[in-house]
């Protein structure tokens, strides 16, 4: 089971999440993909590249909101109208603190909002919480 999907296509913000989370003294798998369609897809079993139909959800998505293409307002939308990830944990993870994003990204059904610190020491102790918080303090419904 991947602990943490992060949907991100700036590369430059992949690689150092990729860096920072093996950092951690925490055993944390992940999967990133890069767009909102990508996310979908795995998250919801319609591709023939990751056929995730009867593979277990990821304990936390972490979604950039600016995504090409497909937003990730649209993703959130998609989401929480199944059922299958209608109670999926998910993060916004953006480099916007407008408080429009920010309303906006709730009223779609985020379950909390960070705002990307501007350093990569800062950014290393939000992902060190979050991981902390998500994966392990928090309680998920049924198989989630």
């Amino acid at each position: 089971m991947t602990d943490i999907l992060y949907v991100e296509d700036n590369i430059d913000d992949a690689d150092i999440f990729c860096r920072l989370i093996r950092k951690l003294n925490l055993p944390v798998s992940y999967t990133i993909l890069n767009s909102g369609s990508e996310a979908l897809e795995y998250l919801l079993g319609h591709s023939v590249d990751h056929p995730n139909q009867d593979v277990s959800l990821p304990k936390l998505l972490l979604l950039d909101l600016n995504l090409d293409g497909m937003s990730g307002i649209d993703v959130l939308e998609v989401i929480r109208a199944e059922e299958r990830t209608r109670w999926l944990p998910i993060v916004a993870f953006s480099t916007s603190d407008n408080p429009k994003d920010i309303e906006q990204a709730y009223a779609a059904g985020i379950n909390a909002y960070l705002v990307k610190p501007g350093s990569y020491q800062a950014t290393g102790m939000m992902l060190q919480r979050l991981c902390e918080f998500w994966l392990n303090d928090n309680t998920r419904l049924g198989n989630q």
